[in-house]
This record gives C-alpha cells, sequence and structure tokens, in this order.
C-alpha cells in the first residue's frame, strides 16, 4: 500500500485503526464505519456494507492490510473537493462563480457539518475572505483542499 500512500498517511491509518479495532482486527461495520470516519472519511452505510462483506477474512475479520486495501478504495470514489465545488455551485443560482459572503456563512453555519460562527470567522480570515463581499467558491475551495504544510 505504500504505493498508494504516503508513510505519514499509513501511520496515520496505523494509529486511528489499532485505537478502534479490538485485538488489532475489526469484526462489524459498526467498527469499520467509526474507524473511517474518525479518519475524516464519509463512507455511506452501503459503502461500509459493501467494503467489510469484500474485505472479510473466513473467520470474519477485517486486519490492517485489507484496512488499507478498503481506504485505497475508498479514497478513489470520495472527494471532498469535487462534491464542495457541486453544493456551491447548485447555490449559485446565477451560475456568476461567486456566492455572497453572508451566504456562504449561513451555508457553513446552518447545513452539512454546521460550524460555528468563530469557526466561519478564522476560515475567512485564514483564506483571505471578507465575509461582507464576494466569495469566488472556485477559489474558495481550491484554498479548503491545499493541505497545510507541515514544516
Amino acid at each position: 500500500m505504500a504505493r498508494f500512500f504516503s508513510q505519514q498517511k499509513i501511520d496515520e491509518f496505523k494509529e486511528c485503526f489499532y485505537f478502534h479495532a479490538k485485538k488489532g482486527q475489526v469484526t462489524n461495520e459498526a467498527d469499520l464505519s467509526i474507524i473511517m470516519r474518525s479518519l475524516f472519511y464519509s463512507p455511506t452505510k452501503e459503502e461500509v456494507s459493501k467494503y467489510f462483506k469484500k474485505h472479510v477474512s473466513s473467520d470474519g475479520r477485517i486486519d490492517f492490510a485489507s484496512f488499507l486495501d478498503i481506504m485505497h478504495e475508498h479514497s478513489k470514489v470520495e472527494n471532498c473537493a469535487r462534491e464542495l465545488l457541486a453544493g456551491f455551485t447548485a447555490q449559485d443560482v446565477h451560475k456568476r462563480g461567486y456566492i455572497p459572503g453572508a451566504e456562504m456563512k449561513h451555508i457553513l453555519m446552518n447545513l452539512g457539518e454546521k460550524l460555528s460562527r468563530h469557526e466561519v470567522d478564522s476560515l475567512f480570515q485564514s483564506v483571505g475572505l471578507s465575509p461582507h463581499g464576494q466569495v469566488p467558491y472556485n477559489d474558495f475551495v481550491k484554498a479548503m483542499a491545499t493541505p497545510v504544510p507541515d514544516y
């Protein structure tokens, strides 16, 4: 799996997997879902069920190597930036490429994973946007999807 994930990502997966897995093995779909969601992935119940059935061993368990296969498979399906962009595009009824800052704040504070006012204000500040102006959502999503430098 090193060809699909960086060593840092594998270490992150391993820490979470062994923190939640009983005796280093996942034995049910609920635990698999918890581990994936703890890693900030958003699989549906159907996806978790499919992954569990596909990767479970004959003794009813999923080990870490199989979990890496699941994460690779799911990472090809889930694309948060694309999903965010689609959501903002749907809110842009006039198809101008931007959303008023007040509307963006409302969306972030009231839909999906709701953010607090403080979190939204910090987010706007960190990407250099004014909450009172127009927010070009392509640039916003690009800024949100860019990893924070680790140095």
